[in-house]
């Protein structure tokens, strides 16, 4: 370091082993460089006005530095620009503490950045980092065998193959989506497990093997745990060092890469695979691969591939660091009506646009976290559930918004009066709109039937005589005519056997023990005749007439004369089509609105979309435990979630529909139409009910009131 100019302070010492890297030109096209610090292992990115200044650093003093800079470039800066380059080395301490005011500096830093057990903690189980392996020798030895990988032809069979796979899957999708729902057992969760975890490893091995093919150095691999959940890491951060963005690119996406080739290969083997141990780890690796590159791997909202991805893509480093700078300030000068200086400006819509990225990403990481945070109260004991539910909450999504709000108090007194006004009414119309009962809208969701509907079956195994044709019938016309042979077969032996009793009744005149035997064949031949009208009896009961009058419909197209039915087994439905009923099935919270005479809207789920009125005639007082009809199941293309109840047949593994209890509580409300529906067809529907009016924020705390109160019990 030269001796500064008389008067002027003396600039900081840079340390000897910082590392200056070309790096590729900014988006405007000017030269751009990395700095390297080693020891930290952190990479810094300036602009052509800071590379002037570093190299003639050891000139000593900012104006020497100026005026070098000012004679032999371009350039125009001043001392200022020369200081707030040492500001951002002393801050990030790329400088040497030789004076006792620096030593002092960092030790005052080191300080700071003490933290409690408790928060040391806390920010460990959030996240932290356990290295395994030092892979970068056996990762080069390794490279030459497998440099075939990243050819074209490579890429281009890879694709074949994919598209292929995706294309023969396709044919098979009935199978494909049946398996993900036959999977969703605990052996089929470890296999799911089993296949992440060597999706995962393949993944990060091709982090790694594309960086060492670059030059990179991978200084360790090993396992990431984010809120405890195990996660495969390959620390890639020297890749900034690459002058090519490109090849940046390349790493980045090197993973995602893998296992989407590893998730083609494994759905074409599956396409082909015969049933069995191998096809369904194959399915295991398929659906593993594609769902968690898709949804996961490829979001930017999060510090996955999608984020480098794109950050890359874009030339932004510190994407997320520079698009929520740029969010807070457009709150502040939206808002509050700050004179805030934005913090950069991009070309274009760039500052626009990134704005809007930061918002995206706040809601998507709100939406992540609760999920997260329920997913850890729930797989944790209550008590500790709760504990690390609160500590989600309050470090990643309270802690944010705090100290946003921390800077609006501390600059209160920049907010103009026309925006505090503003701020007032909003806060006003928001307490009325939250606090003022004025949601009258009950909705549920239910099915349109007829009041009066019947379905036709047979009560015997029998063979059809009779059909009849679908339409109008009245009450008391025969529908169908059954036989059953065996009936008749049994009804004329029964009377053949009390003819042959009554005959040798006849014949006991004379006999001296004929008393004795009288009584007996008597008996026989009543029991005979008894037998005979039983079954005469069931065949009468073969031939069945309509109940009432109405609309024969949904008639079985596979019947004919001559075909033989089962017993019970549907061969029509006879409907009234006078008047129709929804059942509608309403949420506990929501039933103290809901009254007799209450006006309601019917939506028909059918293509029509048709809507009908009604009014409430029937409130049930106690809870469905019970479906009326599969069709509500959410299994089955309704809208209500159901779970096996206990005790019964399908808690066992049967998947009769009467054996499932709705998992929410549900309270079945009856509606009269006041008219009828284009099809007499049974269908689902949305319901509208007209209730008492309820202002939002009470029955939102009522709400969280019953479940903390639920939840209270350890």
């Amino acid at each position: 370091m030269a001796i500064a100019t008389a008067g002027s302070p003396r600039l900081p010492t840079l340390r000897e082993e910082l590392r200056l890297l070309p790096a590729a030109a900014n988006r405007d096209g000017s030269p751009a460089w990395t700095v390297q610090d080693p020891l930290t292992n952190r990479f810094f990115r300036i602009g052509w006005l800071d590379f002037e200044v570093l190299l003639r650093w050891s000139l000593g003093s900012a104006r020497d530095i100026a005026d070098s800079v000012n004679e032999e470039t371009t350039l125009s800066i001043d001392e200022d620009d020369v200081h707030e380059l040492a500001g951002f080395l002393e801050q990030n301490s790329l400088v040497r503490a030789d004076t006792a005011q620096a030593v002092d500096r960092l030790r005052d830093r080191a300080a700071r950045m003490q933290t409690s057990p408790l928060q040391w903690l806390l920010h460990h189980y959030l996240f932290f980092r356990i290295p395994l392996v030092r892979p970068q020798v056996w990762l080069a030895g390794l490279l030459p065998y497998v440099d075939w990988v990243f050819s074209r032809t490579t890429a281009w069979a890879l694709a074949a193959l994919t598209l292929t796979g995706l294309v023969l899957a396709g044919r098979q999708w009935e199978t494909f989506a049946g398996t993900v729902v036959e999977q969703l057992t605990w052996s089929g969760m470890l296999g799911y497990t089993v296949a992440l975890v060597f999706a995962k490893a393949l993944h990060e091995m091709g982090h790694a093997l594309t960086a060492t093919r670059y030059g990179v150095r991978v200084a360790h691999m090993g396992v990431a745990l984010l809120v405890l959940f195990p996660m495969l890491y390959t620390d890639t951060g020297e890749s900034w060092k690459l002058h090519r963005s490109r090849q940046r690119l390349a790493i980045a996406s090197a993973g995602m890469v893998t296992e989407l080739a590893l998730a083609g290969l494994a759905t074409l083997a599956w396409s082909l695979a015969p049933d069995g141990a191998v096809r369904n780890a194959l399915f295991f690796l398929a659906t593993t691969s594609w769902v968690l590159t898709l949804l996961v791997n490829a979001s930017p909202f999060m510090r996955f591939d999608g984020y480098f991805i794109l950050s890359d893509l874009l030339d932004l480093p510190n994407l997320h660091e520079r698009s929520g700078a740029l969010a807070r300030t457009w709150m502040r000068r939206t808002l509050l009506g700050f004179d805030e200086p934005w913090p950069e400006r991009l070309p274009g819509r760039g500052n626009a646009m990134l704005i809007a990225f930061a918002l995206v990403t706040w809601a998507y990481r709100l939406t992540v976290f609760l999920g997260i945070a329920l997913l850890v109260y729930h797989f944790a004991f209550k008590l500790l559930g709760l504990f690390l539910m609160a500590v989600e909450l309050v470090w990643f999504i309270g802690r944010p918004v705090w100290a946003e709000l921390c800077v609006w108090r501390e600059r209160k007194g920049e907010i103009r009066r026309s925006r505090k006004r503003w701020a007032g009414a909003l806060l006003a119309a928001l307490l009325l709109v939250v606090l003022l009962p004025w949601q009258t809208g009950v909705r549920a969701s239910g099915w349109v039937h007829a009041e009066r509907q019947q379905v036709i079956h047979s009560p015997l195994a029998a063979r059809l005589a009779v059909v009849p044709q679908e339409g109008a019938v009245t009450q008391g016309q025969p529908l169908f005519a059954l036989q059953s042979p065996e009936l008749a077969l049994s009804a004329q032996r029964a009377l053949s056997l009390a003819d042959a009793r009554a005959r040798e009744l006849i014949g006991l005149s004379g006999f001296a023990d004929g008393e004795e035997r009288r009584q007996q064949l008597q008996h026989q031949q009543d029991r005979y005749l008894a037998e005979a009208s039983l079954f005469q009896g069931e065949q009468q009961r073969l031939q069945l007439v309509a109940p009432f009058a109405g609309v024969l419909t949904d008639l079985d197209p596979q019947l004919a004369g001559g075909v033989w039915v089962q017993p019970r087994q549907p061969l029509a439905i006879l409907v009234d089509p006078s008047r129709w009923t929804v059942e509608a099935f309403v949420a506990e919270e929501d039933m103290a609105r809901v009254r007799v005479g209450d006006a309601a809207r019917v939506y028909l789920q059918t293509r029509s979309r048709e809507a009908l009125v009604g009014r409430v005639v029937e409130v049930d007082a106690t809870r469905t435990t019970m479906l009326p009809h599969a069709m509500l199941d959410a299994n089955k293309g309704g809208s209500i979630v159901v779970v096996p109840r206990e005790g019964s047949a399908a808690a066992a593994g049967s998947a009769s529909a009467a054996e499932h209890a709705p998992r929410d509580a549900l309270y079945r409300v009856r509606i009269a139409l006041d008219g009828r529906p284009a099809s007499l067809r049974m269908a689902l529907s949305e319901v509208v009910i007209t209730g008492q009016a309820h202002a939002w924020l009470p029955g939102l705390l009522e709400r969280l009131a019953v479940v903390l109160v639920r939840e209270s019990g350890f």
